[in-house]
């Protein structure tokens, strides 16, 4: 839960604090497409360039378990 709040947070506040120093945000949607690609594809390339096959795999199965949650409750 913590993590999707922080998203939103993290949006909003950078969002926010380019509208209100007097950007446009039909900038930011017509070239988030292009810009998205560009930052996420270097950051994949550099996580395939840098690591090894294990680690690649734990590190995929580690970011779906960061939004599952906490594998014990309170309870147990």
């Amino acid at each position: 839960m913590f993590q999707i709040i922080g998203i939103v947070l993290l949006f909003g506040l950078v969002f926010g604090s380019f509208i209100m120093s007097g950007g446009k945000m039909g900038v930011i949607l017509h070239t988030a497409p292009h810009e998205l690609m560009a930052i996420l594809g270097a950051g994949v390339a550099s996580l395939l360039i840098a690591n090894s096959m294990s680690t690649i795999k734990g590190t995929s199965a580690g970011v779906g378990s960061v939004f599952k949650g906490p594998k014990w409750k309170s309870a147990d």
